[in-house]
């Protein structure tokens, strides 16, 4: 499976939490109790500590007529969520999606604080 990146009308990059779930072939009976879980963690963003916010971090995907709630996640949170999941492939995606925020440039040399 691939993961997905969607680009929205102001150019933020997101993937749908469906997507990543399932790249990091986690157990599918977990989905529900994962997804609420990972909008109620608390995560080191790049400004601060914090638990992921509303319309600013992910947003609540429309799916009419599906039984399974789904959320856009921006890429930041993507990679957080991956790096503290129990997925064999957390590193590989962890590294992809933070490639794709760099728009495919590898971060080698990080400026010290």
């Amino acid at each position: 499976m691939k993961l997905e990146v969607f680009e929205s009308k102001h150019g933020t990059k997101v993937v749908t939490a469906s997507n990543l779930f399932a790249v990091l072939n986690l157990p599918i009976r977990q989905y529900g109790m994962l997804t609420r879980r990972w909008m109620r963690d608390a995560y080191e963003f790049a400004d601060g500590i914090r638990r992921p916010q509303a319309y600013r971090d992910f947003a609540k995907r429309p799916r009419p007529g599906e039984p399974i709630e789904d959320f856009y996640l921006t890429l930041e949170l993507a990679k957080l969520i991956a790096l503290r999941s129990n997925s064999k492939n957390k590193l590989k995606y962890a590294r992809l999606i933070d490639a794709v925020a760099q728009n495919g440039q590898m971060n080698l040399f990080q400026q010290a604080a």
